[in-house]
């Protein structure tokens, strides 16, 4: 499980971060443009706490997926945690002892 606290920073750096940049940095292999527009979107959307409550539940709360959006639904933040991690925006996922 993630901290509230590190998503909500994960959270204010996708809304602090020019979009450039940051689609520089997230999109590649795995995380394509199409799953990076989708997480833009959740983060300039949604206020903090239903950030956190979509990347938790992983769902995408009140956020319309166009037709291109719909099939990435199924594995969507896995990828994207996957990609965060990998950059040092999140910490590794604690495993419960």
């Amino acid at each position: 499980m993630y901290s509230n606290d590190d998503i909500a920073n994960l959270y204010l750096y996708l809304n602090q971060t020019p979009e450039g940049p940051l689609r520089k940095m997230l999109v590649g292999a795995d995380l394509t443009d199409t799953h990076f527009r989708i997480l833009v979107k959740l983060a300039k959307c949604a206020d903090e706490a239903n950030f956190i409550e979509c990347f938790n539940s992983e769902g995408f709360g009140q956020l319309r997926l166009g037709a291109k959006e719909i099939p990435l639904k199924e594995n969507f933040w896995t990828i994207c945690k996957k990609k965060v991690v990998a950059l040092g925006l999140l910490t590794a996922e604690k495993k419960a002892a």
